[in-house]
């Protein structure tokens, strides 16, 4: 048993094949929604909107095994045959209780090309069907489980009110969206501050996660390479650095000041060198950038998390550059690049400081999401405070 609590901050769970027929309201949407079918050759396949992912071979790239190796043979495998606690919750706690965790707070997998669809009446109904499943899903276990919601940004109206409701009626705890340019808007666009302006008001933190293609999501390397990794490799990283510049040097922290935002999936190694260059435009090209009044890591170290893996070896460097309090942690489950099997331990046992290991592994989301923990877990969090 830990002696203080620990939040994966970047967990996901792996969507049904049925979710959408069994929870969308308006079937005549259905075939504008998520679907897995069986192509002429009897390979299972997904398309959403009509548009069919490019994969290397089949759909196992969601949610292969957490203990297995990543190789042709699971990369092959049906979309119901991954890792059963994406699907439900019960398996999913006894991997948490075996591995140490606490609290998982929840994004989609098939949900992160939601921002892509062009239909807003679509967007707002698949975002809809998931959050309510994803509320079904979390109340097996509602003190551990901790639902962050979709939300169609293609309107921002819509996604303000997608916003209210899953915070409100539902008692999610976040919401997310991508990083990438949409409809020619960048996260700073005006259109966005009615998003922004919500979630200040419902003190409602917005997680910035990458996710896969869509034809209309631009994400960077897509442009100029074929291979999935190059892609992959490239686009979480720098499609977070790009939004953190544009959220921060486009003045959206300084408009929003309570706005909260967590910065998910990309590792954190990059976040001391690109404040440090983010401070030397302030400095040097201020009149470029007039909605920026403070320093860019003063804004960051105000409003902002990163959140890293357990094994990053960057992370002593991070803390010293970027100070314990703006860390948190996340494993990636069960995706096929996750960190899951032995991380909290791993982090635990690392040479930083016990308290520094504590606020990351916990007390830092504990702080940033308002979470209510439950007696047990609340004596814990108290007797390290």
């Amino acid at each position: 048993m830990n002696s203080f609590t620990v939040i994966d901050t970047d967990s996901h769970i792996l969507e049904p094949i049925d979710l959408w027929v069994r929870y969308m309201d308006n079937k005549d949407l259905l075939p504008m929604a998520p679907r897995f079918y069986e192509d002429e050759q009897g390979e299972q396949q997904f398309a959403i909107e009509g548009f069919q992912p490019t994969r290397p071979k089949g759909t196992g790239l969601g949610g292969r095994n957490v203990d297995k190796k990543f190789e042709d043979t699971v990369a092959s495998q049906r979309w119901e045959q991954q890792q059963p606690g994406g699907f439900r919750p019960e398996p999913r706690i006894e991997d948490m209780d075996r591995e140490g965790v606490d609290l998982a707070m929840l994004y989609p997998t098939v949900g992160l090309r939601y921002t892509g669809i062009n239909s807003d009446e679509v967007a707002a109904a698949v975002c809809r069907a998931y959050n309510n499943w994803l509320a079904d899903y979390c109340k097996a276990s509602p003190s551990r489980l901790i639902g962050i919601g979709a939300v169609p940004f293609q309107c921002p109206e819509l996604a303000a009110k997608e916003m209210r409701f899953v915070v409100e009626e539902l008692g999610f705890k976040g919401v997310f969206t991508r990083p990438n340019p949409l409809r020619n808007r960048n996260l700073d666009h005006p259109d966005y501050d009615v998003i922004w302006q919500t979630a200040e008001e419902l003190d409602c933190p917005i997680g910035i996660h990458e996710g896969g293609f869509m034809p209309g999501i631009a994400a960077v390397g897509f442009d100029r390479y074929d291979n999935l990794a190059y892609r992959h490799m490239a686009s979480h990283p720098m499609e977070q650095q790009l939004a953190c510049m544009t959220l921060i040097l486009g003045g959206v922290l300084e408009r929003f000041p309570k706005l909260k935002i967590i910065f998910l999936e990309s590792g954190g190694g990059w976040v001391p060198y690109w404040l440090e260059r983010m401070d030397e435009h302030r400095k040097h090209m201020s009149w470029m950038i007039p909605e920026c009044k403070l320093l860019p890591s003063e804004y960051f170290k105000r409003q902002c998390l990163i959140q890293i893996p357990s094994d990053e070896s960057t992370t002593p460097m991070l803390v010293e550059l970027l100070g314990e309090d703006h860390i948190a942690w996340g494993t990636d489950y069960p995706h096929f690049d996750c960190n899951w099997t032995g991380a909290a331990r791993r982090l635990q046992q690392s040479s930083l400081s016990a308290q520094a290991i504590e606020k990351i592994l916990g007390r830092n989301a504990i702080r940033f999401f308002n979470l209510e923990l439950a007696p047990q877990q609340a004596a814990l969090h108290q007797s390290v405070a």
